[in-house]
Formats: C-alpha cells, sequence, structure tokens
C-alpha cells in the first residue's frame, strides 16, 4: 500500500514541481519517475530470481525459499526503487532553469550604392 502511495502520488508530485521550475515537461518527468520506480523494482526482483535460480541449479540450493527470502527480496527493491527516484530527482535538479529569451534581431546591413 505504502509503494502505490510513492508510485502515484509522491513521485509524480515531486517531479512535477521540479520540472515546472525548470521549464520541462511536468508529464514527461512525471511518467520518468514512475517508470524508474516501477522498473528499479521489476529489476531487482528478476536479478535475486535469476540469481537463486542459478543457485539452486549449479550448488544444490533448496527449491523452495527460505522463509522471508521473498519479504526480503521485496524490502530489497523497493529500497532500490527509492534510490533510483532520488538519483532521478537530483539528476532533474542539477538542470537549470532556462527561460525563453527570443534570438536577438539581426545586425544591420548597409548599402554602399553611391
Amino acid at each position: 500500500m505504502l509503494e502505490l502511495y510513492f508510485i502515484f502520488y509522491r513521485v509524480p508530485k515531486l517531479m512535477t514541481r521540479l520540472a515546472r521550475e525548470r521549464n520541462r515537461s511536468a508529464l514527461a518527468w512525471s511518467l520518468l519517475g514512475m517508470g524508474t520506480w516501477i522498473g528499479t523494482e521489476i529489476l531487482v526482483i528478476f536479478t535475486f530470481t535469476f540469481i537463486y535460480q542459478l543457485g539452486i541449479i549449479a550448488d544444490g540450493w533448496s527449491d523452495p525459499e527460505p522463509a522471508g527470502l521473498r519479504f526480503m527480496v521485496y524490502v530489497f527493491a523497493l529500497v532500490a526503487a527509492l534510490f533510483a527516484v532520488t538519483l532521478l530527482e537530483r539528476f532533474l535538479r542539477s538542470k537549470s532553469a532556462t527561460p525563453y529569451e527570443p534570438a536577438p534581431p539581426p545586425p544591420p546591413t548597409f548599402s554602399t550604392n553611391d
């Protein structure tokens, strides 16, 4: 439940505020933050599952997972997702606000038809 709060409320709100301060697309940065969170969780869970399956094949680990391993991996995935979004936030903070400034007019041209 806490994860849903971060994915659908806290991360988009944070990214929207920072993006608007820097004249960036709030929607794009919010979606990037949400995608970073979900992608990091999937990557961590896939990596731990892959390592555990290699351990079963190569070293003969027990096929049913030990109690608490799934919960430990889930907590690690949450911490990694929070860290990844923090890195994305720092990256967005490092972008300077670039206000729109129109280009200066071209220099005058003088003709010498005398």
